[in-house]
């Protein structure tokens, strides 16, 4: 689960046993308007993010589930979230971690899958 706000990145990962770690990235990508206003600097936040997970041993895939919590002037676009599904897949791409699915939500209303 990832959680993007005004410059603010958070991570949680659960795990089978029922345990879960959370960590936290701060970086200037965002702006009032926009969740994503500097791309490359949301996808080293996003890499650097996943780095701090540890890297499945059998190389299997994970799902990102993308909750966009900021409120934006004029919500979430379909642009924004193009952005967010690229922004996902070039960070797993540089940390070396494999997402197969992207879902992004808008204040945990489901956008799209």
């Amino acid at each position: 689960m990832i959680e993007l706000s005004n410059n603010q990145v958070i991570a949680v990962c659960y795990y089978k046993d029922g345990s879960s770690k959370r960590h936290q990235v701060n970086d200037d990508f965002s702006n009032r308007r926009m969740v994503i206003a500097d791309f490359l600097k949301a996808v080293q936040a996003l890499a650097y993010l996943l780095l701090k997970f540890p890297k499945h041993p059998f190389g299997i895939s994970a799902f990102a589930v993308v909750n966009v919590s900021e409120e934006l002037a004029d919500g979430l676009t379909m642009i924004e979230i193009k952005a967010i599904r690229e922004a996902i897949w070039a960070a797993s791409t540089q940390a070396k971690r494999r997402v197969v699915s992207t879902t992004v939500s808008y204040q945990g209303q489901l956008i799209s899958q």
